[in-house]
């Protein structure tokens, strides 16, 4: 019960009651104008492994997606319409690719509300930048479970939507797992074995991860919901009927760091994993995880708020 009140003072400790909650002016604040955004994007995609988002990524994804692109078009038709996407029935895509790089311009400097505004008047062009902000925002900076519940709930929504036209596209699979896994840790056992998530999510996630077993992500949230599953039926039960590994989740956070040893998020979520784990042996390994978080450089809000999750871990464990 104590490792559980930890983890949920952690998971709402940084924020306050509202739809949508500012990014803390004590925390780190970046800046990405200009040409900042390009020249930092592979610290920035370093997480997501998106491409940079430009004329000839847009136009690539257009072709590979062309129920996205006709949706699209349709609404680059729309008198109301914004200007850069209007510009695409023109074959110029420039204005569209501008636009989405300032979403995600917004989302990596913590204007998350700002990202999803613009990334969805955007979509579907500017979805990711809009889903991923608002993932984010509500992972880390809304506290009442409700609200959270609601916001995943949206997002599950528009993803649902859009899922059967990109042909399971990576990115998707992986927010859609991500936020169900977020709501399976807001219900208890009973409500989250009851949900019919728990399973399917695992999956997709063990799937994500073999197909591409160098992302940190899926590998890092594949052993977030295998430790959460151990907590709260135990080793050989959660072995046994959901395969979750106790020696297995351990490994594959180290593999996710050893890909991207410099992301504040893998060491936050392995330290909560180690939490939920409740296992005396792996003490040392939870300092040093929470030291090297603590030690790295932000590169945008969603690291400093990681951080910020480090930090508070550390003192509650004193």
């Amino acid at each position: 019960m104590q490792v559980f009140i930890i983890i949920s003072s952690l998971l709402f400790a940084i924020a306050s009651h509202s739809e949508w909650v500012d990014y803390p002016q004590d925390l780190e604040q970046f800046d990405y104008s200009d040409q900042r955004l390009q020249q930092y994007w592979p610290k920035l995609a370093a997480a997501t492994d998106l491409p940079w988002p430009d004329e000839i990524f847009i136009k690539k994804m257009m072709i590979k997606f062309p129920l996205l692109a006709a949706q699209l078009e349709e609404k680059a038709k729309r008198d109301n319409a914004p200007e850069s996407l209007k510009a695409i029935l023109n074959d110029n895509y420039q204005p569209l690719a501008l636009a989405v790089q300032q979403a995600w311009r917004l989302h990596y400097q913590g204007q998350y509300q700002q990202a999803y505004k613009l990334g969805m008047e955007l979509a579907p062009a500017g979805l990711f930048p809009a889903l991923y902000a608002k993932l984010i925002h509500t992972s880390y900076l809304i506290t009442n479970n409700e609200d959270k519940e609601k916001a995943y709930l949206d997002v599950d929504q528009i993803i649902a939507q859009v899922l059967p036209k990109t042909n399971n596209f990576h990115f998707l699979i992986f927010g859609n797992a991500y936020q169900k896994a977020r709501r399976l840790e807001l219900m208890s056992t009973s409500s989250a074995t009851a949900s019919g998530l728990l399973g399917p999510t695992q999956d997709d996630l063990r799937t994500l991860h073999n197909e591409s077993p160098e992302n940190p992500l899926y590998s890092a949230m594949l052993a977030g919901i295998n430790a959460g599953i151990i907590e709260r039926v135990g080793g050989f039960i959660g072995n046994l009927t959901y395969g979750a590994n106790e020696e297995e989740t351990i490994e594959l956070f180290q593999q996710a760091v050893k890909n991207q040893p410099n992301l504040a998020i893998l060491y936050n979520e392995f330290a909560l994993a180690i939490l939920r784990l409740d296992d005396s042996n792996y003490d040392e390994l939870l300092l040093s995880s929470l030291n090297k978080c603590d030690q790295l450089t932000a590169y945008s809000a969603e690291e400093a708020l990681n951080q910020k999750n480090c930090r508070t871990l550390k003192n509650h464990l004193k």
